[in-house]
This record gives structure tokens, C-alpha cells and sequence, in this order.
């Protein structure tokens, strides 16, 4: 049997999941009205392992799906460095340039790209943010740290 990209995803989901649920399983869980730390925690891993077997089980049964060597490399490590970089910058520059950072180097990652569509996603991509988390949220998440 050829290993196929949606069983692998698949597997990886439900193996990463249940290892959150895991370490979530440690946290009191508390009840909907009074949630305690691994009240959240243990929602979505338990949320992503459901993901995982879905993914295994229609691979399972269709069959039909791309095999795992028909993977795009270029566009994946364009993304994980640009997660990378953001995870980098959020801590030592603030929110604007790592959203910029992630925002810029993740466009590159769509052949189909559009400059045009850029400084569109760049104001998004900085406003949703700062909307959620600043101000609705109230989280003292820098802006700016250079």
C-alpha cells in the first residue's frame, strides 16, 4: 500500500492530538459554567484527533488521494518560515512586524500570487489582530518593541 497524503495527515492529527489530550488531561478540567485550564485544551485536542481519524478513515475508503511524494515543497517551507519568523518576531519586535513578516513571506508561498492583493491582506492581517486581541480581548500584546 502507497502511502497517500491525507492518510499521513491524517495519522499526524490524531497522534499530535492525542498527545495534547494527554497534557490536558493534567489541567482540571472544571465545568462549562466554570471552566477550568484544561477545559479548552481539552476540547479542541479532542477536536483534532476526531479531525485525524475522519482524515484516515476517507482515505481508508476512497483511496484515491495524492500520494505523499506529490507534496509542494517550495510553498511548504515558505509557510514554516514564515511561522517561524512571526513566532520569532512577536516576541522581540511586537505585533505589526510579525504579522508584516508573516503576511509578506507567506504570499510568496501562492504561485498565483497578486501583488495587488498584498497591502490588502498586510492592513487585514495587522487590524484583525490588534481588533481581537487588543481591544476586544484587553491582552497587553506589543504593538511595536524596536
Amino acid at each position: 500500500m502507497k502511502l497517500k497524503r491525507d492518510m499521513v495527515a491524517g495519522l499526524v492529527f490524531s497522534t499530535i492530538g492525542l498527545g495534547a489530550l494527554a497534557i490536558a488531561l493534567g489541567y482540571p478540567f472544571g465545568s462549562t459554567l466554570n471552566m477550568g485550564p484544561g477545559y479548552f485544551p481539552t476540547l479542541v485536542s479532542g477536536l483534532i484527533v476526531v479531525l485525524g481519524i475522519a482524515l484516515t478513515m476517507r482515505e481508508l475508503r476512497a483511496g484515491n488521494g495524492a500520494l505523499l511524494t506529490d507534496i509542494a515543497w517550495r510553498p511548504l517551507a515558505i509557510i514554516i518560515a514564515a511561522v517561524a519568523g512571526f513566532a520569532i518576531l512577536i516576541q522581540h519586535g511586537g505585533l505589526i512586524p510579525a504579522v508584516c513578516f508573516l503576511t509578506a513571506v507567506g504570499w510568496y508561498a501562492d504561485p498565483r500570487r497578486s501583488l495587488r492583493a498584498l497591502p490588502v491582506q498586510l492592513v487585514i492581517g495587522i487590524l484583525v489582530p490588534i481588533l481581537i486581541f487588543r481591544i476586544g480581548l484587553n491582552m497587553p500584546i506589543p504593538l511595536w518593541r524596536f
